[in-house]
């Protein structure tokens, strides 16, 4: 027996209470003999009990004693009767009250299995009475019949039902002052009972399980008595004594053994199987209750299931002749395993009027079912909690006081007595609610799912409470449970729970809202379902316990305040502004209990008051707020693992401290905070120690970037969810920043000695930059006084700490520390790390192709010479504005190819390898070109100084002066000796028009070993364009290379001798050129003659257009006028001259060796030694440190 076994309660204890429900503990003082009879073992030694309704008075009967005493008085008088049991096994007792004093005491009929009747007039004559003046009788039972039932009929008269289905009526009464027990067999003449149990041969040795008895029938002389077997019914019209009627004048109405089949065959139809007789077998009746009007409740179990057993109640009317008929079957939601123990059977009680509820006391459960004829059935249940304790016996007692309300009274074994008071009409009006057809049925279900949360955050805390009320259904909708939490945790933060009582401690209350609102969630995950709430749902859970909490500790931090005599004037103006109520009365604690909610409201009217606010007002300002945030934070710190959820989970849904107003609050904060150290002066109060605002300043940058955090999460998840026009703008301004506030958070922490909390935010918020910059920022002088606060990487050199975190974080803060490298130009400390962390380089610069330019040294160090070999070339091809860079990346690329053929000798011989070193022979060909060019231009410009505009101006003059006439062309040719003479890159098409544009003097120099038209030749051959782009520029180079000659002179061959002729052709530049092409296997096939050159079209508008793509549209045009004039030229001089024959004569003529293999290796030795002396003297990118400059101008 618990404790309060022994502690006896003036007043019932309040265990439960909602619409439907108030239950009650009321606990008694009994006598140790009556506990310990109540606490029995019922495997070994088995206890019967009940309840009388009329006397309230409760008995506990064992085999050898039985105990009564009044259920209703604190110290009853336990009073102990010899049972006078045989075999162990347990007597049955019925109490018979006096009606005409109610409150007398009264008496007992105690009867033993074997039939033997003892009777007491008045419960003290236990005390007073020997075993020899009791009064007994015996029943004559038949060889091995005994008793298995008993019940009253009316104060003087009890009746027994045996184990052969025989019922014996025993009659109290005084004779001549004396008390007297007279006995006798209900029977019916003319062996009607024998005719209808003649077809159940075994009907008659069925034992009878349960007795119920009925009200008054109309004449006030008769009840009806029902007999229950496992199978069958009996039922019996039954005289009152004192109605003048003889004893054996009781009548047998219904002797029923088909109400079995009938109510199996409906279960099994309820629970979608088909009738068998063998199914049928599993089913059993166990208890009746009358309703009156001849209709009768059957409790029956269903042992069909492997593991439990299910319960149903059966409604039944009794006719005056025939079969019991069956209006309709009830399946109860309870279930239990099966249970063997002596006195375990349920009982089944009804409340008298309508609408009727059924009541059954289980073991372990009290369960109610609403029988409405408008609004159905409804289930409740009350269960006690698993352990010795159990429901020994029940019943329903009339409350007088309060109408529609019905008292079920149970006695348990450990816990005292139950009242458990239900409110039938809310019941009803409930059940109505909840019918399909309802409107308020979702509501409906909701508002009665959180009424059941709500009594287990509420009433759950005691632990000593019998009843076990964080149990929830093993299938429950999900959707249905989420609103009815979330709508719990809104009221608790609103202060509005219904069961919760009005108090005046505020810290008292608040607490207990925050501990309630700590067993919703536990409640929620120690049934399972959790996880099924959504994040959404979970995270709005967390937020309102943390307001709880924090709302807690701001008020418990303002109270003493108020106690201690501080000014505490700030936080009652910013409630006042917050509640819109500038002269409400205690605005300060209604606003704790009833308006926590407005607590975003309150930080708005705290950041307009602090934003002109002198210092004694910041710091007091930043108390309150911190007194809030770091409640909340204690209790996601203790208590948020029960949410399973991040810190800062993307949710759509807005937190209470992640408000916009919420971070320029703490970001004001912090600005006004900092001044005070920065400045001690401004600090007016001598009572603000500058310990106190270093925590402050630290406390506020935590939350600060904690609620950016939050607010982040929150308009992702809106801007994904599209639950807001505005929130994905919003998300980018926030973003942006909180980019700018983590700095300006975290350095200033170092200013102030406080290099510990920033390295910690910066790790815990993954703010890589900063966390970088404060690697390498100076620690602030002083700051080893706080070394029991220090973060281990202040004692750590840079380079020490920069290594520890690219163990810790890898990549992310490796992208962070590299880029910080290179815009502070330490290029040796990015290609010279540890062993271990190489492999971060290589990502970082494979991450980032604006880097590509460097990345081949990594490649190189790593001797990985075929990945530097592609990223140059790759790099070299998309370079456009160094000619220099672009001949180093291809001088060094082709090394590092040279350098991935161990055995270069025998690899050279490999075709593949040679296209491919010759792949990058044309492209330095293309540079060389473009740098030959490049200084024979300068050298012919005389303009050593002069800018690349003036130079190229000059350089057309020079060496195109015939342009003059072709302004069109000539302002491409500026144009594109402008970008050559500028050091930028240009591609081969640009070069094959610079090289063809020029003057005859000086494309086709008389010590020059090739034209520059035979280099252009070259030049083509090694570009990559398109086929129709690389057709025009070849039409084009060919065009102008035969309208170089006169051709009409050299046609005028009059008085001219063929070897004269010949001669003049000769000396032709066509001549020259041709002759060079076709000396070089690579150009030869992009010989193209006159005709072919006139058969091709210029290039159109278009094609020009994509290649200067920056010309305007005008200049275009006349650009292609001027090449259609080309064109049209050199039509004109095929048809009116001899070109062709011409033509022919050079072809016939004996092609010369390749010149240009020579004079290619003698302008590549040339120009690689500009390129050197060019380089010369500068840094290579990589052997920089961090105070040595470096010159990026040629790589990086």
């Amino acid at each position: 027996m618990s404790a309060l076994g022994y502690r006896a309660a003036r007043e019932p204890l309040l265990l439960l209470q909602d619409s439907v429900f108030r239950v009650r503990q009321f606990v008694q003082t009994l006598s140790p003999s009556a506990s310990d009879a109540l606490r029995a073992d019922p495997y070994t030694t088995p206890v019967a009990a009940g309840v009388d309704r009329e006397t309230e008075y409760v008995y506990c009967a064992a085999p050898a004693r039985c105990f009564v005493w009044r259920s209703n008085s604190p110290n009853p008088t336990c009073y102990e009767f010899r049972a006078g049991g045989d075999d162990g096994r347990l007597p049955h007792v019925v109490i018979l009250p006096r009606p005409l004093n109610e409150s007398a005491e009264p008496a007992v009929l105690l009867a033993s299995p074997s039939g033997q009747v003892r009777f007491w007039d008045v419960v003290s004559d236990a005390f007073t009475t020997a075993d020899a003046d009791i009064v007994t009788a015996q029943l004559p039972l038949e060889p091995g019949e005994v008793l298995t039932a008993a019940a009253r009929i009316d104060p003087s008269q009890a009746v027994f039902g045996t184990s052969h289905a025989r019922l014996f009526r025993v009659h109290a009464y005084v004779h001549r002052g004396e008390h007297h027990l007279a006995h006798a067999l209900y029977s019916e003449a003319r062996g009607l009972l024998r005719r209808w149990f003649a077809a159940a041969p075994a009907g008659h040795t069925e034992a009878i399980t349960s007795l119920a008895v009925g009200p008054c029938q109309d004449d006030a002389l008769h009840v009806l008595l029902y007999a229950l077997s496992a199978r069958t019914v009996q039922v019996w019209r039954v005289p009152l004594a004192g109605s003048g009627a003889a004893a054996n004048h009781a009548k047998l109405l219904v002797a029923d053994d088909q109400l079995h089949k009938t109510i199996a065959s409906r279960a099994m139809y309820a629970r979608g199987a088909r009738y068998s007789a063998a199914a049928s077998a599993h089913l059993s009746l166990l208890a009746s209750a009358p309703l009156g009007e001849g209709r009768a409740v059957v409790l029956y179990a269903d042992r069909s299931g492997e593991q439990t057993v299910a319960y149903g109640l059966a409604l039944v009317s009794v006719p005056t002749d025939g079969a019991l008929t069956v209006h309709q079957v009830v399946p109860l939601e309870y279930a239990a395993p099966a249970d063997p123990r002596p006195g375990a059977a349920p009982r089944l009680d009804v409340s008298p009027s309508a609408p009727h509820v059924a009541c059954i006391s289980f073991d372990d459960a009290l369960v109610t079912q609403l029988l409405s004829d408008t609004a159905g059935t409804v289930e409740e249940t009350l269960y006690l909690k698993p352990g010795a304790n159990r429901v020994l016996g029940a019943c329903l007692v009339p409350v007088h006081d309060r109408a529609h309300t019905i008292r079920w009274v149970a006695q348990t074994s450990t816990s005292g007595v139950l009242l458990v008071d239900m409110d039938i009409s809310q019941a009803e009006q409930l059940a109505l609610d909840q019918q399909p057809s309802s409107p308020q049925m979702h509501a409906s279900r909701i508002a009665r799912l959180q009424e059941r949360l709500e009594k287990v955050v509420w009433f759950g805390e005691d632990a000593s409470n019998p009843l076990q009320l964080d149990a929830l259904p093993a299938t429950l909708d999900t959707g249905l449970l989420q609103a009815a939490a979330e709508n719990l945790s809104s009221d608790l933060v609103q202060g509005t729970l219904a069961c919760m009582p009005p108090s005046v401690d505020l810290r008292t209350a608040l607490g207990q809202r925050v501990a309630c609102a700590k067993r919703l969630v536990g409640l929620i995950g120690q049934n399972g379902y959790l996880m099924q709430l959504s994040k959404t749902s979970r995270f709005q859970l967390r937020c309102d316990a943390e307001l709880l909490a924090g709302a807690s500790d701001l008020w418990r931090f303002y109270d003493d305040s108020v106690q201690s005599g501080a000014t505490a004037h700030v936080l009652p103006a910013a409630i006042h502004a917050a509640l819109g109520q500038s002269d409400a009365h205690d605005a300060e604690r209604h606003f704790f209990e009833r308006d926590i909610t407005r607590t975003p409201r309150l930080l708005e009217a705290l950041l307009a008051r602090v934003a002109h606010a002198e210092a004694p007002a910041v710091v007091e300002t930043t108390r309150l707020v911190l007194a809030l945030r770091f409640g909340a934070a204690r209790f996601r710190a203790e208590h948020g693992e029960a949410y399973a959820l991040e810190a800062a989970p993307p949710v759509p849904y807005e937190p209470w401290f992640a408000h916009a107003s919420s971070i320029e609050l703490l970001e004001t904060l912090f600005r006004a905070t900092l001044p005070l150290l920065q400045r001690p002066e401004r600090s007016a109060k001598p009572t603000i120690k500058h310990a106190e605002l270093r925590t402050q300043l630290c406390a506020l940058a935590e939350f600060a970037m904690d609620t950016y955090d939050a607010r982040i999460a929150f308009l992702d998840a809106a801007a994904r969810d599209d639950t807001s026009d505005g929130a994905a703008p919003a998300l980018d301004a926030t973003r942006d920043a909180y980019d700018h506030a983590r700095p300006a958070l975290l350095h200033p922490l170092m200013e102030i000695g406080r290099a510990d909390k920033a390295f910690s935010l910066a790790e815990q918020h993954h703010d890589y930059k900063t966390l970088t910059e404060l690697c390498f920022a100076e620690v602030r002088e002083g700051s080893g006084k706080r070394a029991k606060h220090a973060h281990p990487a202040l004692h750590e050199p840079a380079e020490v700490r920069v290594e520890e975190y690219l163990d810790r974080y890898g990549m992310p803060f490796a992208d962070e520390l590299y880029q910080y490298y290179i815009q502070h130009g330490a290029y040796r400390k990015l290609f010279e790390p540890q062993p271990e962390h190489a492999t971060l380089v290589v990502q970082f610069l494979d991450a980032h192709p604006q880097y590509s330019r460097m990345a081949w040294i990594q490649d190189v160090l790593l001797s990985r010479f075929d990945r530097a070999s592609d990223v140059l070339q790759r790099c070299a091809k998309d370079e456009r504005e160094d000619i220099r860079a672009k001949h180093a990346m291809l001088s060094l690329g082709k090394l590092a190819q040279l350098a991935t053929l161990p055995d270069l000798d025998a690899q050279l011989a490999d075709a593949s390898e040679q296209a491919t070193l010759e792949a990058w022979d044309d492209a330095l060909d293309l540079v060389h070109v473009q740098k030959r060019l490049q200084h024979k231009w300068l050298d012919a410009a005389l303009l050593p100084n002069a800018q690349p505009e003036v130079v190229a101006e000059r350089v057309a003059q020079t060496v195109a002066p015939q342009l003059a006439e072709r302004p069109a062309v000539r302002a491409v040719f500026v144009m594109l000796a402008t970008l050559l003479l500028s050091g930028q890159v240009a591609s081969g098409e640009d070069m094959m028009d610079m090289l063809a544009l020029q003057d005859a003097s000086y494309a086709v120099p008389a010590d020059a070993a090739l034209s520059d038209f035979a280099i252009a030749a070259q030049v083509y051959v090694r570009i990559d364009a398109s086929r129709e782009r690389k057709e025009a520029a070849l039409a084009l180079l060919w065009r102008r290379l035969y309208l170089q000659d006169d051709w009409y002179a050299l046609s005028a061959t009059a008085q001219k001798t063929d070897e004269g002729v010949l001669s003049e052709v000769r000396s032709t530049v066509a001549f020259a050129t041709v002759q060079a092409v076709l000396a070089n296997e690579s150009t030869a096939p992009v010989l193209l003659s006159p005709e072919q050159a006139c058969a091709i079209p210029p290039p159109s508008v278009a094609m020009l257009a994509e290649r200067f793509s920056g010309l305007p549209a005008a200049q275009l045009e006349q650009l292609h006028a001027a090449l259609q004039d080309e064109h049209a030229a050199l039509t004109a001089c095929v048809h009116e001259t001899k070109l062709g024959a011409f033509f022919a004569q050079v072809l016939a003529q004996p092609v010369p060796d390749d010149a240009m293999a020579e004079d290619r290796a003698e302008l590549a030795d040339e120009v690689d030694e500009d390129a050197f002396d060019t380089y010369r003297g500068q840094s290579v990118p990589g052997g920089a440190v961090f105070d040595e400059p470096v010159d990026e101008e040629a790589l990086v």
